[in-house]
């Protein structure tokens, strides 16, 4: 059996890797010198064209990602990611029944209710307590959970910030400018009154993501559940058009976004904070991944879950304090794309034995012994950081595969297999 990598040849790979991400080439009549790209070398026709947007034809690439730009009557996006171009785009039916919801008499009438209802509610509950607490109310041994674990988070995450001495950390991938039009993280919690089950509620008749970072999308979710809501307007919407992305064919994915529509953030994360014990990771960690807005519940879930995909394996805790650190929504799909390819890994060339996280990367290594790379990019070329890693001398004596759900061009696999690695590419789970 080869024998396995120390902490410190992981870090130095982890470390090396990072700078393939990045993209960054050296001029030399070796490597492949940066270019711009056709939207359709990256993406099939239908997602390039539909009724209701069209991509632009040129698309460049940031950290192994091609930036689309969707354009639509809704508003223009920019997709960083063959993925999150499949989420943009099978979002958009949303906006044409939205639009059709707007321009309904009912929704005016229960929009001129919303103004009045929060006095109603108010004069409701003094003079009839006993009628207004079981029908607004009900459930309030739950509510009472769900309130004090609230408070007793905000108490434990200061206990955490006060005792932390650890500097801020870097961000998992090198710097990109966040794509046009999404929108920073929503501030997420608990509704007794029913605010988030309405806005649930229409996400789920929608079949979006109720968390979407979709700034358009989750602006009209917004007002749409605070009317439904205030204003009694009932979530009634007959949906024919919209199908969910085909991200959400992955089991893992498609679990996380169905409990994202059943359950209100609170539950969700006590739930995944019980799976994770079971895994043995618990404490400050888990805490600080919950406290990171970026990974919102439906992106909580699916981490979780592709964890516990992997197996009873260790270094599954290093995996939780990298997902941590996300900056953007595509650290962290990029965090849970990682797992799962260790997860596909493990099931079709070797069972794993452990996961390793490092500065800019997730490593793992099987029960025989390989070393398994996972790179949840689009694209990666022959370039000055490709042969760095592929040529380090501390990584000689295990065998070493490369896992890529994108595109490695051919001359990046010719180089790569002459030195050694076996690659394979095109392992995105969207077909």
């Amino acid at each position: 059996m080869t024998p396995m990598l120390c902490s410190s040849q992981f870090r130095t790979l982890i470390a090396a890797f990072g700078m393939v991400a990045s993209g960054i080439a050296i001029a030399q009549t070796a490597y492949e010198p940066p270019r711009q790209f056709r939207a359709e070398e990256f993406a099939p026709i239908a997602l390039l064209k539909g009724p209701f947007h069209s991509v632009d034809e040129t698309v460049s690439v940031d950290n192994g990602l091609p930036r689309f730009t969707v354009r639509s009557p809704y508003g223009v996006w920019e997709a960083l990611g063959l993925e999150m171009l499949d989420i943009r785009v099978a979002e958009l039916p949303a906006f044409e029944q939205l639009d059709k919801v707007s321009k309904s008499d009912e929704l005016a009438n229960a929009a001129g209710r919303a103004i009045t209802k929060p006095v109603e509610m108010v004069g409701a509950f003094v003079q009839n307590p006993v009628d207004t607490t079981g029908s607004i109310l009900t459930g309030i041994g739950t509510l009472a959970t769900r309130i004090a674990r609230t408070v007793g988070s905000v108490l434990t995450n200061v206990g955490d910030s006060v005792g932390s001495q650890a500097a801020e950390q870097k961000p998992i991938l090198p710097p990109f400018a966040a794509p046009l039009g999404n929108a920073a993280p929503r501030s997420i919690m608990s509704d007794p009154l029913g605010y988030n089950d309405a806005r649930r509620d229409w996400a789920q008749r929608l079949k979006v993501d109720t968390y979407t970072f979709n700034g358009g999308l989750s602006e009209r979710l917004d007002k749409l559940a605070s009317v439904t809501f205030a204003g009694s307007f009932a979530v009634n919407l007959v949906v024919s058009t919209v199908a969910a992305p085909l991200y959400y064919a992955e089991q893992t994915k498609a679990t996380a976004l169905a409990e994202s529509y059943q359950l209100p953030p609170a539950d969700i994360e006590a739930r995944n904070e019980e799976r994770l014990k079971k895994m043995g990771i618990e404490g400050v960690p888990v805490r600080t991944l919950f406290r990171n807005a970026y990974f919102t519940p439906t992106l909580q879930t699916a981490l979780v879950l592709a964890l516990e995909s992997l197996g009873d394996i260790s270094g599954r805790a290093e995996v939780i304090a990298f997902a941590a650190r996300a900056t953007s929504e595509n650290e962290a799909r990029y965090v849970n794309n990682s797992v799962l390819l260790l997860a596909k890994a493990g099931r079709s060339i070797d069972p794993m034995a452990r996961v390793r996280a490092g500065d800019s990367f997730i490593a793992g290594e099987t029960r025989g012994g390989k070393l398994i790379v996972p790179a949840p990019l689009d694209f990666i070329p022959w370039v000055r950081s490709t042969e760095d890693l592929a040529r380090r001398t501390d990584l000689q004596g295990a065998e070493r595969w490369l896992l890529s759900s994108g595109k490695v061009t051919p001359l990046a696999f010719q180089e790569l297999s002459a030195l050694g690695w076996r690659v394979n590419d095109n392992l995105a789970t969207m077909k």
